[in-house]
């Protein structure tokens, strides 16, 4: 915690990056290698094979209104909901958008804590829906985190009066990004699906990450996710190139650097995980002062457990209908009633 914030994000230079950059050539070329001879079969089974549409996403319009703000001179497209003098909830989703940020028990999640004073902020990543794409250079974490920060800013939120910010997948990694440099302006946050950023190479940082030193290469990977090679029966499979570089190369950046091993992330935090991934979980846990792990089927919106666990760490339990008062009186009266259920299980209990 005595690691300043300026000094949190760190470059990866030196030997290491002199080794990082030959692992990407040579291991990313096996893999180029590998990947183009099933490129090969899978383009001769398709041409057996009758073409289907492409399908394109739609956004419901219902849950709130489209916006575009420039930040740093990038163009932003996200979504509001709640009241604009509320404390702001900042929504990251997933990069690329596959539209789970708009399923009916997502869209519950928004409207309740919009009932509850927030004013919800639901952005697309760079790249991504409505907003301005970028290079990796530009969409590495210290742009990520100063774009996100102006943001945030721009929208009112302050020291005294904080946000929340919830991250799937990518914008799960921002999250932790942006935690750490900036986490005087969140009061809380959840990461769900993503592992720490120092955990890069262990955990790859999002489901289509199978093949973190190719990714590295410039427009093969971006090609190849599209034409469904690197990923076999996905949803992603009819998809375009252009759909997929804002996901790339935030990934891309995120190689090059960590977060200072001395610095934890101060707001309380919400960590999220397939159960499947528990391991990762524990160990993105130990950069967080005061963490609160879950372990789900599937760590995205369509999840029907997740609703209930964030709803429950930004919002609370809903109070019962009725509770007992709990002064003197009360308390009396409580004895008194819980001895007259114990006599009447008694009295009711049949005789041998």
């Amino acid at each position: 915690m005595s690691v300043k914030s300026e000094n949190v994000l760190q470059r990866v230079t030196g030997w290491e990056a002199v080794e990082l950059v030959f692992q990407c050539v040579f291991i990313g070329l096996l893999q180029f290698i590998k990947l183009g001879i099933r490129r090969l079969w899978k383009g001769a089974c398709r041409r057996k094979e009758p073409s289907t549409p492409s399908v394109e996403l739609t956004v419901d319009s219902s849950i709130g209104i489209h916006c575009h703000i420039k930040v740093l001179g990038v163009k932003y497209h996200y979504v509001e909901t709640g009241p604009k003098d509320g404390n702001i909830a900042l929504i990251l989703g997933d990069a690329p958008d596959s539209g789970n940020l708009w399923v009916p028990s997502w869209s519950s999640v928004i409207r309740r804590l919009a009932e509850n004073h927030y004013h919800v902020i639901t952005l697309d990543l760079r790249g991504t829906g409505g907003s301005e794409g970028g290079n990796r250079r530009d969409l590495s974490p210290p742009r990520a985190v100063a774009e996100i920060t102006a943001l945030l800013k721009a929208l009112g939120v302050t020291e005294n009066k904080q946000a929340i910010v919830i991250g799937f997948g990518i914008g799960g990694v921002l999250t932790w990004y942006l935690s750490h440099s900036k986490g005087s302006l969140i009061r809380k946050m959840a990461v769900v699906g993503a592992p720490h950023p120092n955990l890069y190479w262990q955990y790859p940082p999002a489901s289509f990450c199978t093949n973190l030193h190719f990714i590295q290469w410039p427009h093969f990977p971006e090609k190849w996710l599209a034409d469904g090679v690197m990923q076999e029966g996905t949803q992603w499979t009819g998809s375009r190139a252009r759909d997929w570089s804002g996901a790339l190369n935030y990934v891309r950046g995120a190689a090059w650097w960590r977060i200072h091993p001395g610095h934890k992330v101060r707001p309380r935090a919400l960590l999220i995980g397939a159960r499947t991934g528990a391991a990762q979980l524990v160990a993105s846990a130990q950069m967080c002062a005061s963490p609160a792990l879950r372990l789900v089927a599937d760590p995205s919106p369509r999840d029907p457990e997740l609703p209930g666990l964030i709803l429950d760490f930004f919002v609370g339990k809903p109070k019962q209908a009725e509770e007992v008062p709990r002064g003197i009186m009360g308390r009396v009266l409580g004895v008194m009633a819980d001895k007259s259920r114990g006599l009447t299980r008694l009295a009711l209990t049949p005789s041998d």
